[in-house]
């Protein structure tokens, strides 16, 4: 394995490309980011962000995000042409944070604001998105990718070609883009053309419209139309979206006055109402990819997820399934581009995220079909609220599903009992995280109130989370022992020492809670522990151990990187040397 020196190229500077690139530069790989548009894009878009995304960003350093996203606001529903609301109630339901799993509840937040922190973070590790920027060739051959790019000038539109080689190129501007076809990969699906929906930003003021709720009017017709209030536009600023077998809807996308109309045909606006002309509208049409070349890589080339399938808007997993894969294709990239890793570890990522993007877009069709009831000859879409609570449940089960790897080789557990002979072995790649149980392939749970132990070379910096520790950069070995003289650390510590680069491992030995000093901090109990070159937290109020199912007197290991529990191991150390 060698290192290289030409940067990675990442082509598309939405959410998901940003992510790629935020990881790759994180792990200090040179990187070059192209944009095709002149401009960041407008428009909130997929503004849904859901759990485990909140989760990638923690990781990425990126916490604002979460931070500044704003909760689920209650639907109220309305009779077409009425302001008064026939219906209110909870979109999802509310779940409270826990000590193992603290992002639990999706919040929105659109694109626009994002990508904007993203870049802040981005431009800090010295990488900025190259605007105005469009691939229109590649080739590749057994060492790199050569790129052409045309750049337009802001001077009168000139344009300026530029030959770029780059170690690997990440595709991550859409299903539709020519790399897929360049590679000859086949995009197999179906397009459902009546299911049509437009989605846009308004400045809109009308008395009657409260902002404290997510309005539908007219949900029981295939008719329907929705506001959002969202404050990233202004104090007046909504997102809409609108289905209709009546309205042309390609026309409210060029139309500002059309649109006017048919909002005040929706909603029955009064005299004094005021319409804003901060207008973005694009046409959104149901589209699904059946899965079977949802990842590809072909030599240096590596799509990403948008650019590999695309599916229903129910269930909002398209920017957020995009993200998360294109950190988790990233990170890969990062070792094989430094030479810590062989390149089969990206043909590992196709094999670990396969199912799960099957499984997902399984989802989100049965969600779309329980939506617009195809049985129905009219074709009528169903109410918002739903008496039918199977569509909340699966919206539940995406909002809240921690997805697991897919049995490969780099995931080993053993604490997974022998399966017994003939009996088969269900493994769900889509399923809810239970905080009693924790198989490798599994997301790694947090853990609040852990002490750093404090030495006479390392001070303490106040507590610590388990998520803290976990990063895009390394993988982190965590070792539970009931004290640092237990042998078998030194053990491990030693090979990992002998086998693995410093670079690529954080090791963390984790003690069960005794009690602190009268400073409340924790110290070394001998001079020998102080030579151990490890970091040593202190669990004190036993999330870790009950997160991670460890008994106090026992000794387990667990690999973790980006947040998933890759290995698990009871207490030995012949196989911690092989961290991919």
């Amino acid at each position: 394995m060698t290192t290289c020196a030409a940067p990675v190229l990442v082509v598309g500077a939405g959410p998901t490309g940003i992510a790629a690139a935020l990881t790759l530069a994180r792990n200090n790989v040179p990187v070059r980011i192209i944009e095709k548009e002149s401009q960041h894009r407008r428009g909130q878009r997929g503004a849904a962000i859901q759990p485990r995304t909140f989760e990638v960003f923690h990781f990425l350093r990126a916490p604002e995000i979460h931070e500044r996203a704003t909760p689920f606001p209650p639907v109220q529903e309305h009779n077409r042409g009425s302001l008064e609301p026939s219906k209110t109630f909870s979109m999802l339901d509310y779940r409270e944070p826990t000590s193992a799993i603290p992002y639990y509840n999706s919040k929105f937040m659109g694109q626009p604001t994002l990508e904007a922190i993203a870049r802040e973070h981005l431009a800090e590790l010295g990488c900025t998105i190259e605007l105005g920027t469009r691939l229109i060739s590649f080739t590749q051959d057994e060492k790199s990718v050569k790129a052409k790019v045309i750049k337009y000038s802001g001077n009168g539109g000139e344009e300026v070609e530029e030959d770029i080689e780059a170690a690997y190129l990440i595709r991550a501007d859409g299903a539709k883009g020519m790399t897929r076809k360049q590679l000859g990969l086949s995009f197999l699906g179906t397009t459902r053309e009546n299911d049509l929906m437009v989605l846009g930003d308004i400045r809109l003021e009308t008395k009657g419209l409260d902002r404290d709720h997510w309005h539908f009017f007219s949900p029981m017709s295939r008719d329907v139309i929705f506001f959002r209030p969202t404050d990233e536009l202004g104090k007046d600023g909504w997102q809409f979206g609108t289905s209709s077998c009546t309205v042309d809807l390609k026309g409210l996308v060029h139309d500002e006055e059309t649109l006017a109309n048919c909002i005040q045909d929706f909603v029955g606006l009064r005299d004094d109402s005021w319409f804003g002309a901060d207008f973005d509208a694009g046409m959104d049409q149901t589209q699904y990819a059946d899965g079977k070349q949802a990842w590809s890589r072909k030599n240096f080339c590596c799509r990403s997820p948008d650019a590999a399938h695309v599916h229903s808007r129910a269930g909002g997993q398209g920017m957020n399934s995009s993200v998360q894969d294109a950190f988790n294709i990233a990170w890969r990239i990062a070792l094989v581009y430094k030479g810590l890793s062989p390149a089969s570890l990206l043909d590992i990522y196709t094999a670990e995220r396969f199912p799960v993007i099957a499984g997902m877009l399984g989802f989100t069709t049965k969600l779309h079909d329980r939506i617009f009831d195809p049985s129905d000859v009219e074709h009528t879409a169903r109410s918002t609220a739903d008496e039918d609570d199977n569509s909340k449940q699966m919206e539940s089960k995406l909002e809240h599903a921690m997805h697991r790897s897919a049995k490969i080789p780099i995931v080993i557990d053993e604490f997974v009992p022998t399966p017994t002979s003939g009996v088969a072995v269900v493994h769900s790649t889509y399923g809810d995280s239970q905080e009693d149980v924790l198989r490798a392939g599994d997301r790694a749970p947090d853990a609040p109130g852990l002490m750093p132990v404090v030495s006479l070379s390392r001070a303490s910096a106040g507590s610590t989370r388990m998520f803290d520790t976990f990063a895009s950069m390394h993988h982190i070995v965590i070792i539970f022992a009931p004290a640092l003289a237990v042998p078998v650390v030194r053990s491990v510590l030693a090979t990992i020492d002998q086998s693995v680069p410093g670079e690529v491992v954080r090791r963390v030995v984790v003690l069960p809670g005794p009690a602190s000093g009268p400073d409340g901090r924790v110290k070394m109990s001998s001079e020998v522990d102080q030579t151990l070159d490890v970091e040593v937290l202190v669990d004190h109020a036993g999330h870790a151990y009950r997160g991670y199912i460890v008994e106090l007197q026992e000794v387990k290991i667990i690999v973790v990187r980006s947040g998933w529990s890759g290995w698990c191991n009871r207490a030995g150390c012949d196989r911690v040397g092989a961290i991919p």
